[in-house]
């Protein structure tokens, strides 16, 4: 049976972690390894989280001190042994039969994408741009991806399913330059080896939209926030050219400096 490392950023997430964690636990998919990185938390997220481990011994609970989410989840990478990695937020919630859903889903293919819940308080709807189930070729997704670069569904890290032997042979990491972003930078190194994709027309997470996110607070820091924008196109630029798409789809690929991050 495929192990999958479930990795879980944690930062003084003491009202949400438990119930977080009760949505990987509880899922219908049981060969999970779940890695919950304390990133120098300020309140007893730490203790929770070896309270937890203490009653499931899928789960693995490991400190460091406070980087950030790009290096919490390296941490994580460094030390996995699954054959896939799964990507959850510590105030988010998985659904029952995700792991199950993507892990069919997904095949000899190097991705899974499936879709999503977007929650702002008691308000919830379900997200995704490709209203279909199967295998998506490569050339369509990349004519996909250069129309909706800045949407959660293709930039976002949650709703998706990847292969650890890529990210493994290739040394994946995130890059801690990114105060916001690093989910989308992330992708862009890794759809280098995506061909086909696999597509799951149902929602399989619901995230749960921070009024007090990153990316509002970084509003105030506009230069650094400019440099970030450069970087991200930069890499979403070396995929098409890598891809020799480039050329075809120029004037899409120079859009993305414009765009912003959307709920699609």
């Amino acid at each position: 049976m495929p192990l999958i490392s479930v990795i879980v950023p944690v930062y003084n997430s003491r009202k949400t972690i438990e119930k977080t964690l009760g949505s990987i636990l509880n899922q219908t998919y049981p060969a999970l390894e779940i890695l919950l990185v304390d990133d120098g938390s300020r309140d007893n997220s730490l203790e929770i989280c070896r309270a937890l481990a203490e009653k499931d011994a899928r789960v693995r609970v490991i400190s460091r001190e406070n980087g950030g989410c790009a290096l919490a989840r390296n941490s994580a990478l460094d030390v996995m042994t699954g054959d896939f990695v799964l990507f959850v937020d510590s105030d988010d919630i998985l659904q029952p039969d995700a792991c199950e859903t993507l892990l069919s889903a997904i095949g000899e293919n190097a991705l899974a994408i499936a879709h999503y819940f977007f929650e702002v308080g008691q308000l919830s709807a379900e997200k995704g741009l490709l209203h279909t189930s199967g295998v998506l070729p490569e050339e369509r997704f990349f004519q996909e991806l250069v129309r909706h670069p800045g949407s959660f569904y293709f930039s976002a890290l949650w709703n998706k399913l990847y292969r650890a032997d890529v990210i493994r042979e290739h040394s994946l990491r995130f890059d801690p330059f990114f105060d916001w972003g690093e989910d989308f930078a992330f992708n862009m190194r890794y759809y280098h080896y995506v061909q086909d994709v696999s597509l799951v027309n149902a929602p399989v997470y619901h995230y749960r939209k921070n009024p007090g996110s990153t990316s509002i607070r970084t509003l105030l820091r506009v230069p650094h926030s400019i440099r970030i924008k450069y970087r991200l196109y930069k890499l979403f630029r070396d995929l098409y050219v890598s891809r020799g798409q480039y050329v075809c789809y120029r004037w899409l690929v120079n859009r993305y400096i414009f765009n912003v991050t959307l709920s699609d």
